[in-house]
Parts: C-alpha cells; sequence; structure tokens
C-alpha cells in the first residue's frame, strides 16, 4: 500500500516497481554527484531491470518493518523524483532506532526542498513508528549535508572509525543522532524485563 503525505511545496511517497523509470531517471541524472558519496554501484545498477528489483526488495523490507523511504516529488511536478529520505536499520526494544540517509538531485539544491522535506519524514516517523532515536552517518567532508543535519537539530556524537566502504575505500563518518522530544522527558520503562542483552 502506498503512503502520500504533503508538506507546502512537497509530495512524500513510497513506490513500487511500476515506477522504476521514474528512478533510473532520477539516479541517471545525478550519478556524478551521488557516486562520491556512496558504495561503489555494480554494472547493472543504472538499468530498468535493477530498479525494479531493487524496488520489490525495498518495498518487501517496508512491509517487514525493516526500512522505510520517502520519495521526494513537488507538487507542480509529481511526475519527476527530487530527492529521497530512507530510514533503515529500524529497530525495536530495547533500542527504538534507525537510521537517516537521504540524496537530493543537483537541479533542486539549495531551495529548502531538503530540510522541508526530511522534517516532514521526521515527524512522521517519529509519531507513527514511536521511535527514540534517529542516527545519521555523514562523511567530513561532505559540507553541505554536515549543515543540513545541522539544521535539522541533530547532535554531533563523535567519530565512527572505518565506517563505510564508498567507492570502495573504508572511510570515517561523523556520527550524529536526534533523540524524539516527546521522549526527552519521559523516564524509562523498567518494568518492562523483556530487554535484549
Amino acid at each position: 500500500m502506498q503512503k502520500v503525505y504533503e508538506t507546502d511545496r512537497l509530495i512524500l511517497r513510497s513506490l513500487t516497481y511500476e515506477d522504476a523509470s521514474l528512478v533510473l531517471s532520477f539516479y541517471e541524472d545525478n550519478r556524478t554527484l551521488f557516486e562520491p558519496w556512496e558504495p561503489k554501484r555494480g554494472d547493472n545498477f543504472y538499468t530498468l531491470s535493477y530498479q525494479k528489483a531493487s524496488l520489490t526488495a525495498e518495498y518487501n523490507q517496508i512491509t517487514e518493518g525493516k526500512l522505510l523511504r520517502y520519495w521526494v516529488f513537488l507538487k507542480d511536478n509529481p511526475e519527476e523524483i527530487i530527492g529521497s529520505i530512507c530510514f533503515q536499520n529500524l529497530l525495536g526494544e530495547p533500542y527504538h532506532s534507525c537510521c537517516l540517509g537521504y540524496k537530493f538531485s543537483h537541479i533542486y539544491q539549495h531551495q529548502g526542498y531538503a530540510l522541508e522535506s526530511i522534517s516532514k519524514s521526521i515527524d512522521l516517523i517519529f509519531e507513527e513508528k514511536q521511535l527514540h532515536r534517529i542516527e545519521a552517518f555523514i562523511m567530513p567532508n561532505n559540507v553541505p549535508s554536515l549543515r543540513l543535519i545541522e539544521r535539522l537539530s541533530f547532535g554531533y556524537e563523535g567519530v565512527a572509525k572505518s565506517f563505510a566502504r564508498i567507492n570502495n575505500t573504508w572511510t570515517d563518518h561523523n556520527h550524529f543522532a536526534l533523540i524524539n522530544p516527546m521522549h526527552s522527558s519521559v523516564p524509562a520503562d523498567t518494568n518492562n524485563q523483556n530487554h535484549l542483552v
């Protein structure tokens, strides 16, 4: 089932394999921008068949509660993807946490779309999933992303050494986190004995 949300200027919605051509265009148009910050892509990544399979796998993970992704569109142009927001590694008790990732088209940067859509998606995941903590890991030289995560009120928690293999090189990432403001003054449930050890 596709979920659709709106902000003042944007539409956030999930996609299925039927939308693979939109996703492929998004990645092809932004290949030069995205690739320096991501794992090395396979030769078949930029194909319709790959994106169909990827969207199918992603939909299954969403159904299983392991992942949540919103694709971002302008209300004035609902047929072109301008960005993607992903919450992955969704964990339950005792963590109630996830990890945030995002990417936005080079054409639509510096217009406040990322801030607007990510702020909305954070509100949604805190409210709907009742998560306590969202983490983000950003390469130290990715200055635009560092500025954005700070504007989203994430706090810096240190450096994750050799955190991810980007373009076949293990790289350090700055570690940030945001705590659900509705939970900041709520004590932990000490009566729940079903914690993982």
